[in-house]
């Protein structure tokens, strides 16, 4: 059989589209290579979520609402002005109120958009009190933040407190250097010190925990023990001097 001479602009067509044919193949092996080792391990992530996501009735956590839109104001006010509250659970803790959920928010990448689901658990305080965020990651620099970190606002500073083990530990921030030094007094600090490390920030009549991650059961019940100390280690005075009452 004689070769057949090519034009060359066919030539190159055919080895365009055998160059294209073997990146298709490559890229569905790749495809599946994923799917076959990276499904499982997701498939395990979401039962394990599943899993600690179960059972908040038995500690009397029933689906509710956000009824005063606090929560929401704080997820805002954390994470991302347009994210979303989704999951909402209200109860009791110690006789206080209670209510926790999801805050949901996407974020623009360069080639497709990311969704972020964070956590929010708050116990209701008796008064409104000024801003005050607390916490090992907390960010003294402009927002929005995506991570466990929260940017403070303007108007909010950095304040350092009288103890160097909790400066290491903890950065904290206010609108008023005193009232963030009446509330982190002697003892409140050596409650946080003592105690697994949480974020968590003053808004309005809510002391709200965060983080980047989604909702369970098992960081509930670590957080809520947490907050509860600091709420009662708030002094009588720091509600009657700087607290509004709650409409």
């Amino acid at each position: 059989m004689l070769p057949v001479a090519l034009p060359g602009w066919l030539d190159a067509v055919v080895g365009l589209l055998t160059g294209f044919g073997l990146f298709i193949g490559f890229a569905a092996l790749v495809g599946w290579l994923i799917a076959r080792i990276g499904g499982p391990w997701v498939d395990r992530g979401k039962a394990k979520l599943a899993r600690e996501q179960a059972g908040a009735e038995r500690y009397g956590w029933h689906p509710g609402t956000d009824a005063d839109g606090q929560l929401h104001a704080a997820g805002c006010r954390i994470f991302a002005p347009d994210g979303h509250l989704r999951r909402i659970l209200v109860g009791e803790y110690q006789g206080r109120p209670i209510r926790m959920a999801e805050f949901v928010h996407t974020t623009r990448g360069r080639y497709l958009p990311t969704t972020w689901v964070n956590h929010l658990i708050a116990i209701e305080l008796p008064v409104r009190l000024p801003d005050l965020a607390v916490g090992p990651d907390l960010v003294i620099g402009p927002g929005p933040v995506v991570g466990d970190g929260a940017a403070v606002e303007p108007g909010m500073e950095r304040v350092e407190v009288e103890s160097e083990a909790f400066n290491q530990r903890f950065r904290a921030a206010g609108v008023d250097a005193r009232y963030v030094s009446a509330v982190l007094h002697p003892r409140m600090m050596e409650w946080l010190l003592d105690r697994p490390p949480v974020n968590f920030w003053v808004s309005g009549n809510l002391l709200v925990a965060y983080a980047a991650k989604p909702w369970t059961v098992p960081q509930t019940l670590t957080v809520l023990p947490v907050l509860s100390g600091v709420a009662d280690l708030i002094p009588p005075f720091v509600l009657a001097d700087y607290g509004r009452q709650v409409r």
